[in-house]
């Protein structure tokens, strides 16, 4: 019998599909700058959910580096949204998201520091 992955898993595993999306039709000479750099970050932030899921003694620390990982998201796809790359929905969708990711790792770290 397989166990599901954990709710915060499945949503980054679905915000960096939808991120690698949108950074495919950033304007060619922005798509290196932002589109890799926002693609890795969002990569980042699967791994963290990873180790974390897998690696109680690392938990904490990964679910730090989540956390950071998507501050610096939110700020890229402000400026992507303030340059015209992205709608005011898709920002609006990518918050909620990284919202949504950053409310579950706090829930999670929480949990992990009274155990």
């Amino acid at each position: 019998m397989t166990q599901n992955p954990p709710p915060i898993l499945t949503v980054t595993e679905e915000l960096l599909g939808w991120t690698l999306d949108r950074t495919a039709s950033f304007p060619k000479s922005q798509r290196f700058t932002f589109g890799q750099r926002m693609d890795a970050l969002m990569l980042d932030c699967l791994e963290s959910c990873i180790t974390a899921r897998y690696d109680a003694r690392a938990r904490a620390v990964q679910l730090r580096s989540l956390n950071m990982a998507l501050e610096k998201l939110r700020v890229f796809w402000r400026i992507v949204h303030a340059r015209g790359w992205i709608s005011v929905q898709q920002l609006l969708f990518a918050a909620r998201k990284l919202d949504e990711i950053g409310r579950m790792a706090g829930a999670w770290l929480k949990t992990a520091a009274t155990m």
